[in-house]
């Protein structure tokens, strides 16, 4: 009988031992020997944004994070970047990493992508039809032309020349071979990094942050570009530019100003904790500081965003501070707040931020009411040690500008440098 029993127990030892030998080795434990296959190439890829008809090319690239994917999104030097990625069943989410917008996909097959990227900020009914496709490298036509004409340059640019909305701006173009970057600076601010090519006599511009979906197309018809240019879903707008390397705009810190009978600024606001914030606290006593009227909506604020976050990283210490009063334009409060949290953390400022306003409707001139308007997001107030409010800077250009964006940057730091000596 024991024999028997022995036996028994033998026979089922050595069976438990084959079980467990051979579910090691099953091809069921993924996390042994089966990689997962991930739905989407990585890699290049170049994205289509139907502006009614017309195509708005940008190059991204996709790359294995394992989980999930990094998003890059290329306008010249810049690189927009997004990890905000869900995958369900056929279809791919992608939440833009600062502002309210996003990509809605469906997974044609692992190169090809179609849906919709919706703006919240404008609303579904302005969702614009996209395509994406995988290994496209060029931008545009990839055309590559051994003798072709350099206009790189500085223009003076006309927008709906020969009109009552006619406005100047200044066109800047770098180009090596056949690809050209560049932007344009206006009086409100500039279009940021603009990337595209110069083909035979035309010109092929375009760029994607998020927020704006700008194309431009031009012909050189003798010594002057003649074209026209698409934002979002607007209506085509035309333009033309001539080189002009004395043509300049008004100075930003012209354009706003106190008035009369206005000196000082009385400002009193909550901040995102809902926590009441005056000018007359204690913090900001004897200090020099600098009121951002921006919005989270707005791709030159968040230019400028940046650039006051180094600026304070910097001044603080020496009695620098800084408020940020955003206006949004969001439907509902806790969704404005939200917004202006992202971009506060993605940028991470550390300079106090106020709201100014949740939606459309609330109007920054309101909180404002010593300026002569409001022309621009940004605007930026620099207020002395005493209170009085020494310069108002209208717009913003940021490093899409170059040689502008490097001149403010200087200019400032000496403007802020005797601010803080006096």
């Amino acid at each position: 009988m024991q024999k028997t029993i022995k036996k028994f127990l033998n026979k089922l030892v050595t069976l438990l031992i084959a079980l467990i030998l051979f579910s090691c080795k099953s091809p069921m434990n993924k996390d042994v020997t089966i990689e997962e296959k991930l739905p989407i190439s990585t890699g290049i890829w170049k994205m289509e944004l139907d502006l009614n008809g017309e195509s708005l090319p940008f190059n991204f690239t996709f790359q294995e994070l394992r989980p999930g994917y990094l998003m890059t999104i290329i306008n010249a030097e810049e690189r927009i970047k997004t990890d905000e990625i869900k995958i369900i069943d056929d279809s791919i989410f992608i939440k833009l990493p600062v502002f309210d917008s996003e990509f809605e996909l469906t997974i044609v097959d692992s190169n090809h992508l179609s849906g919709y990227w919706i703006n919240h900020y404008k609303g579904e009914a302005k969702k614009i039809n996209v395509k994406a496709s995988f290994g496209e490298s060029n931008r545009f036509s990839g055309t590559v032309e051994q003798f072709m004409q350099d206009i790189s340059g500085k223009y003076e640019v006309t927008f709906s020349p020969n009109s009552e909305k006619a406005s100047k701006a200044i066109g800047l173009f770098k180009q090596t071979n056949n690809e050209i970057q560049g932007t344009f600076a206006t009086e409100t601010g500039d279009y940021r990094h603009l990337h595209g090519e110069f083909v035979k006599d035309s010109l092929f511009l375009s760029t994607f942050d998020g927020s704006h979906a700008y194309l431009f197309k031009a012909k050189l018809i003798g010594n002057q570009l003649i074209g026209h240019f698409w934002s979002g879903l607007s209506p085509k707008v035309p333009w033309e530019a001539t080189i002009n390397n004395s043509f300049e705009l008004r100075s930003p810190d012209s354009l706003t100003f106190l008035k009369e009978g206005y000196g000082k600024l009385n400002l009193e606001l909550s901040n995102l904790e809902n926590q009441l914030i005056r000018l007359t606290d204690e913090r900001y006593k004897n200090k020099v500081i600098i009121v951002q009227i921006m919005g989270s909506w707005c791709p030159n604020c968040l230019d400028e965003t940046h650039y006051l976050s180094d600026l304070y990283n910097q001044y603080q210490p020496k009695g620098l501070e800084v408020i940020a009063v955003a206006f949004e334009r969001s439907r509902t409060k806790d969704k404005a707040i939200e917004n202006v949290k992202r971009l506060q953390s993605k940028v991470g400022a550390k300079y106090e931020f106020l709201m100014g306003g949740y939606t459309f409707e609330d109007k920054a001139i309101n909180t404002f009411p010593m300026l002569n308007h409001i022309m621009s997001y940004p605007t930026a107030l620099f207020i002395d040690k005493k209170g009085v409010i020494r310069k108002i800077h209208t717009g913003f250009y940021g490093p899409g500008t170059g040689i502008y964006f490097e001149n403010f940057k200087k200019e400032t730091a000496l403007y802020v440098d005797s601010l803080l000596k006096e």
